[in-house]
């Protein structure tokens, strides 16, 4: 196995020195967030090219992102949570802008995302069955490597080697037993399957978290879906392949025509 992986803009960087450098959100979600594919970037490439393209320009600071990292932290690495700094009112208040623009803004959030995020962790580890699935784990362990030739990128929320199980967790503002429905629409497979691949584990499981009720459920991932899932990355690395990195990639993207009968 090589020790060295070549990026989408051709650098050529150590895997070590990359997944240690993984731990901060500016690299993370900046540097390779442009030059590595991800689970989320096969999902937009599912839908278009120019889908992808636009992805790459957007925000990763939208309110159901934001919603998202906070319970992660609150329920997986509580000692990050603790030390946020925590602001009254709302994200459009003075006083937040200020505290974003000193700490950060994945280091700020309002006193309301707070108790949010608090809430749920505390329904989670409150959880019998919840708290035993992620307990003896690693956690936010990051990774690179190569599938379908490409470079990718991953973060797995937690993951149990004595059991070699990938842990996901999902917040939901649906009834958990809507999940499979959710998993289907945003190709929940393409992700797990990345993640199996990249860190070398077989079983992945989904731990759901109702945002509102607090319920919680827990899918297993068959191996049928599994399948399905990296059919999908599949096709989505087919269409970066086809319209990216090439000396036309811009005619290629504005020629680009979906053609149908009905």
């Amino acid at each position: 196995m090589s020790d060295t992986i070549e990026l989408l803009n051709g650098d050529v960087r150590s895997i070590e020195s990359t997944i240690d450098e993984m731990q901060s959100d500016s690299f993370y979600y900046g540097y390779l967030g442009e030059n590595a594919l991800s689970s989320s970037a096969c999902k937009q490439l599912l839908v278009s090219p120019k889908a992808y393209e636009q992805s790459l320009k957007s925000s990763s600071d939208t309110a159901a992102l934001r919603e998202g990292r906070l319970a992660h932290l609150a329920i997986l690495e509580p000692d990050k949570f603790e030390q946020l700094t925590v602001v009254k009112g709302t994200r459009a208040s003075k006083a937040y802008k200020l505290a974003a623009e000193e700490k950060g803004s994945y280091k700020v959030c309002t006193e309301s995302e707070y108790e949010n995020a608090y809430w749920l962790s505390r329904a989670v580890w409150n959880n019998f069955e919840a708290s035993m699935l992620i307990s003896d784990c690693m956690y936010e362990l990051p990774t690179i490597g190569v599938v379908e030739d490409l470079p990718f990128r991953a973060k797995a929320d937690c993951i149990n080697f004595d059991t070699n199980t990938i842990i996901d967790v999902k917040t939901t503002s649906d009834p958990v037993d809507k999940f499979p429905y959710s998993a289907k629409k945003y190709h929940y497979g393409l992700q797990a399957a990345l993640y199996c691949k990249l860190f070398a584990v077989p079983n992945f499981t989904f731990l759901v978290v109702n945002k509102r009720h607090k319920d919680i459920a827990i899918y297993e991932c068959s191996e049928e879906f599994l399948f399905y899932g990296e059919l999908q990355i599949k096709e989505a690395t087919d269409v970066y392949k086809k319209y990216f990195n090439k000396t036309n990639t811009r005619q290629l993207i504005d020629n680009d025509v979906y053609r149908g009968t009905l």
